[in-house]
């Protein structure tokens, strides 16, 4: 059995990119002014292989657990596990900074900041505070001075909320309710072609009930 080091959860993924990259990359160079982004490709769900023991003690993991994490999940994680990756020579095979290959077979080393859910038994379970929501479409203009603080926010409609990090106090916000935040802020994803962004709790501004 696999034992993850401090902070990792170890990954196994089905493959390094949720679509067929040489596919795409060919339809690209054929519209003109077309480009396309590696990190809309990469593989973002993987099974969860290993969960670390210890979690460090510093501000980049404070209030970090794998509580809601089990051995067996399927994770929905950052696409910088996979895009994480260097080339030794000019044009030559990528180097994957997160692979690791044992006896044979591969697997992906996410830090725990990078895991964003969980899926288990077809359910979605957040974890450590993240938010998944629909993505947002159009400029609010907030010109009460209540409200002026929210002056340029976007607002999405929650899809999925868990439990917060570890000493932070959770938002009141449920599935269904409307979220309000930084536009520079969420991380946009899709899964089947299902799009939705990812935020942490501590970054809602406010929110409306539903």
């Amino acid at each position: 059995m696999i034992q993850s080091a401090s902070n990792k959860v170890i990954l196994k993924l089905e493959t390094k990119y949720c679509k067929n990259f040489s596919d795409i990359a060919k339809r690209s160079a054929i519209a003109d002014g077309a480009s396309v982004h590696l990190e809309d490709l990469c593989q973002i769900v993987g099974e969860v292989i290993s969960i670390p023991k210890s979690i460090s003690n510093d501000k980049w993991h404070e209030g970090f657990t794998t509580k809601d994490i089990q051995v067996g999940d399927t994770a929905i994680f950052s696409f910088n596990i996979v895009y994480d990756w260097y080339q030794n020579t000019h044009m030559g095979d990528p180097l994957y900074k997160n692979l690791i290959s044992i006896q044979g077979k591969e697997f992906w080393m996410a830090d725990i900041t990078k895991i964003y859910a969980v899926i288990r038994n077809g359910e979605i379970i957040m974890v450590n505070g993240y938010v998944m929501a629909r993505p947002f479409e159009k400029d609010l203009i907030f010109t009460t001075a209540k409200s002026k603080k929210l002056k340029g926010v976007k607002s999405s409609q929650i899809m999925h909320i868990g439990n917060p990090r570890e000493g932070k106090t959770p938002i009141q916000a449920k599935m269904g309710d409307n979220i309000y935040y930084s536009p520079n802020l969420p991380i946009p994803y899709q899964i089947n072609d299902k799009p939705f962004i990812i935020l942490q709790q501590h970054q809602v501004l406010g929110y409306d009930k539903r």
